[in-house]
């Protein structure tokens, strides 16, 4: 299973990238929103995690644009923004789901597998003792 991370943080970008492979992932990861949706559009990632707030291209927009393109991978947003109208606007936007920082792996980890599955795709049951992020 092939993950891109588009997020502008880059120590946590590299963090997420680390953890998917730990995990037995592909992850590749872009720093902005133009980049990033211009990856995403090559359309062999299976699922995408989206940052909202970012240089180039927000992740509301890159999030519509590739909706509009049919893209049909599903997109986590992971961002600091945690408002309601904020949780709206990511899902209305395209987003699968949504979660906020901080957050714990073991949530990451399982949104990612509950996102996968519903593609169809079988996904081992992940360890929930994984320090990283809480």
């Amino acid at each position: 299973m092939r993950i891109l991370i588009i997020e502008d943080e880059k120590l946590l970008a590299d963090s997420l990238k680390a953890l998917l492979e730990q995990n037995g992932f592909e992850a590749d990861a872009a720093c902005d929103g133009k980049t990033g949706e211009y990856y995403a559009a090559l359309g062999i990632y299976d699922l995408l995690i989206l940052d909202v707030m970012m240089p180039e291209r927000d992740g509301y927009e890159v999030a519509r644009r590739l909706r509009e393109r049919r893209m049909e991978m599903p997109i986590l947003m992971l961002t600091a923004r945690s408002e309601l109208d904020d949780r709206v606007t990511g899902l209305n936007a395209g987003a699968d789901y949504y979660l906020t920082k901080p957050f714990d792996t073991r949530e990451l980890l399982a949104c990612v597998n509950a996102l996968l599955r519903r593609q169809g795709v079988h996904v081992d049951v992940l360890p929930l003792e994984i320090p990283f992020w809480t």
